[in-house]
């Protein structure tokens, strides 16, 4: 009886020795207890058994025991070796990481730093680099981005601004060129006209040219080379001589009835959908030149529309001979003169639009030179009633 006693606290012992020296490769495991970890709790146990095994034979025997199983359970905790502080948690302890900083998940060295490539070529490794897609050959800064230099200080950045040298205080479009809203060629900053009729030539002051300085713009100028420093009336003309009106007609012959006729003044309609055929209203032949007879006329639709506020759409038309296209880009042309004029003379541009139909909707017969006639005209559509 007393060997079988003697051989189960012997494996008792053997199986204490076993499970403290097993704690210790077993760092990260969830069954691992802190007893063990406790070199003074472990000395106690170590004492406790072999002292009993001890026991069995007598007291010396248990003292000497108790001793050495101490001593043994003391130095199996102690080769248990606790995990070193490791912040950025690369597996490298933090007293052997030369970069203690290495981002989550990047592949590291022995010493702890981010084994790196570059994968944009742009010199700056991928752990650090925040635009890892550089376009090649781009110049980029200590992040691996592209520098976002404003040189104008116009909010776009260098990189992305076709006009690098933009006045400051300037309001610019996304690819930082400054705006130009009546799209006449000079920026709104230099535009001392910016309502600017579409089609009409603009000066470096974007207002429209004046080719012979006599104060009358161009699209007003019945006598475009007025000798310097004439007097001129205010249709540009030389006040001392009266112009000689044109008398052809687009096809070039005499001039038609309708040019020559009378022409009763002209009630500008204030109602959305009505519209007005401008009568009087002509050309010169193939031309979006208004001839003189028709200023006049345009004067009074001027001052009503500035009057009643409506919203007109200025509609040019001609007849069905030539080509369609030819005639439409001619109807255009003459429809943004008339409201050129009609801007010039005081009328919000914000409420007119030009818009040329060429030879469509005939409102007499092609056939004939009468009916011709009739079908060359410009049109008032009342597009929105005054407030």
């Amino acid at each position: 009886m007393t060997f079988i006693k003697r051989a189960a606290l012997l494996g008792t012992v053997v199986a204490l020795a076993s499970g403290c020296a097993s704690m210790t490769n077993m760092k990260d495991s969830v069954t691992s207890s802190e007893t063990f970890r406790n070199p003074l709790a472990c000395a106690a146990a170590g004492a406790l058994i072999a002292g009993g095994v001890g026991a069995v034979e007598n007291r010396n025997v248990m003292a000497v025991g108790a001793i050495a199983g101490g001593l043994l359970g003391y130095w199996a905790c102690n080769q248990y070796e606790k995990p070193l502080p490791d912040a950025d948690g690369d597996g490298i302890a933090d007293k052997t990481d030369a970069c203690a900083d290495t981002p989550k998940g990047a592949a590291v060295s022995p010493n702890g730093c981010p084994i790196d490539g570059d994968t944009d070529t742009d010199g700056v490794a991928d752990s650090r680099d925040k635009c890892a897609a550089t376009p090649a050959g781009a110049k980029v800064d200590e992040n691996g981005c592209m520098p976002t230099a404003d040189g104008d200080a116009d909010g776009v950045p260098d990189i992305n601004d076709l006009c690098p040298n933009t006045a400051a205080g300037a309001i610019v479009l996304p690819n930082g060129c400054e705006m130009d809203s009546d799209g006449d060629g000079i920026p709104d900053s230099r535009d001392r006209c910016a309502n600017t009729p579409a089609g009409v030539k603009a000066g470096g002051d974007g207002c429209a040219v004046d080719s012979d300085n006599d104060g009358i713009s161009d699209i007003l100028d019945r006598c475009s080379d007025t000798k310097p420093g004439a007097r001129v009336d205010a249709s540009g003309c030389d006040a001392a001589v009266a112009p000689a009106a044109p008398a052809t007609t687009d096809a070039g012959g005499k001039a038609s009835t309708a040019d020559k006729a009378a022409v009763a003044p002209l009630e500008v309609p204030t109602t959305a959908g009505e519209t007005l055929v401008l009568k009087g209203v002509n050309f010169e032949s193939a031309s979006a030149k208004l001839k003189t007879s028709s200023l006049a006329v345009l004067d009074g639709v001027a001052a009503q529309i500035k009057s009643s506020g409506v919203k007109i759409e200025v509609a040019g038309y001609t007849d069905a001979s030539g080509s369609p296209t030819v005639n439409r880009a001619l109807s255009q042309r003459r429809a943004e003169m008339v409201m050129a004029y009609l801007v010039a003379k005081g009328v919000p541009a914000a409420n007119l639009v030009a818009k040329g139909y060429g030879s469509d909707k005939p409102i007499a017969d092609n056939g004939t030179a009468a009916g011709k006639a009739q079908n060359r005209r410009v049109e008032l559509l009342v597009t929105e009633a005054g407030k």
